[in-house]
């Protein structure tokens, strides 16, 4: 008999800059419910910070988990929250908790607290980064109210460096859902590519998948 299951998702920017980020989640999401014998009777999705607590979204979701004693499953705990203050709202339902990095299984009380810890101390980190380029941008040219001169060297470092950590999770995912639909039985990179679009999934371009942008994105790290 299936256990009663609500998924929730969130990304921190709007669809146009994380056009994937939600498609991901659910489709990961997804097989890890069939995996485990959990029915998703509904999912909610959100664009807001991971830092604000008062999201409507993740609230009403872990408030109808509690009501119809249902699992609320999350891929990550960063997904949930990047705020230890949300320990308030879940400390009293962490039963109810699956996050798909995890496995199907309750959350210990000590895991749950570090990586809660590490999600919103990275949000921290994100924001002293953007904080301190923007002054030291402004301290070289105060009167610059535009572009900077030395784009080259200050700031397109960061954006490549930024590039290739999105780029390794996305692929990362990617590599994540072909192994179960391998798992399922669709084992060539054209049987791969057919499944990822029809989930809805795109490449970070917002491409369609086949056999050859897949191959470079199976491949990529190896």
């Amino acid at each position: 008999m299936s256990k009663i299951a609500y998924s929730y998702c969130r990304a921190s920017s709007d669809p146009k800059k994380q056009k994937n980020s939600i498609d991901v989640q659910k489709c990961v999401i997804e097989n890890f419910a069939r995996m485990h014998g959990y029915e998703i009777r509904d999912t909610y999705i959100e664009y807001a910070s991971g830092g604000n607590d008062s999201r409507e979204q993740f609230n009403a979701c872990l408030e109808r988990c509690i009501k119809e004693d249902a699992i609320m499953i999350t891929l990550r705990i960063d997904r949930m929250s990047r705020s230890l203050s949300v320990f308030k709202k879940i400390q009293n339902h962490i039963h109810r908790l699956r996050f798909c990095e995890l496995g199907n299984q309750e959350a210990s009380l000590l895991t749950l607290s570090v990586l809660l810890g590490v999600a919103h101390q990275e949000r921290i980190n994100t924001s002293a980064r953007v904080k301190a380029t923007y002054k030291m941008l402004k301290e070289k040219n105060p009167d610059q109210a535009w572009g900077n001169p030395n784009m080259a060297t200050d700031v397109q470092p960061l954006g490549e460096a930024t590039r290739v950590r999105n780029a390794t999770a996305f692929n990362t995912k990617i590599k994540m859902i072909c192994e179960d639909f391998r798992n399922a039985g669709y084992c060539t990179l054209n049987d791969l590519a057919v499944k990822l679009n029809q989930v809805g999934l795109t490449t970070r371009r917002g491409s369609s998948f086949n056999s050859k942008n897949l191959q470079r994105i199976l491949s990529y790290g190896s």
